[in-house]
């Protein structure tokens, strides 16, 4: 299971990503992501309601993170995102996200 709500004003919406943040749900959550995107000149990502990722999750935050143009920042992280970054070796990705969470911002 995945879902995806959005809440705020369309130029800094919370994108709140629920469920599986896996490969059987990528698909959905680029495309959830990528429409998001172009219309907002930052995005907060809510990942408290997730039960688990995998690498392709870890995959699709590293390439939102490239992006240069985009304040992106987190609230609500959850345990397995961290762990399973740690498992990786995405030492950079979890320094990264701990820095954009909302009380770093």
């Amino acid at each position: 299971m995945f879902a995806c709500t959005v809440q705020g004003p369309p130029e800094h919406p919370v994108i709140k990503l629920s469920g599986n943040l896996t490969l059987d749900h990528s698909r959905e959550i680029h495309a959830e992501l990528l429409a998001r995107l172009p219309q907002a000149g930052a995005i907060t990502l809510d990942l408290a309601d997730s039960e688990k990722s995998d690498l392709s999750f870890v995959q699709i935050l590293c390439s939102l993170l490239k992006d240069e143009d985009k304040r992106i920042s987190f609230v609500n992280l959850p345990t397995h995102l961290l762990e399973n970054a740690a498992s990786l070796g995405a030492d950079g990705l979890i320094k990264e996200i701990s820095s954009r969470t909302e009380e770093n911002v």
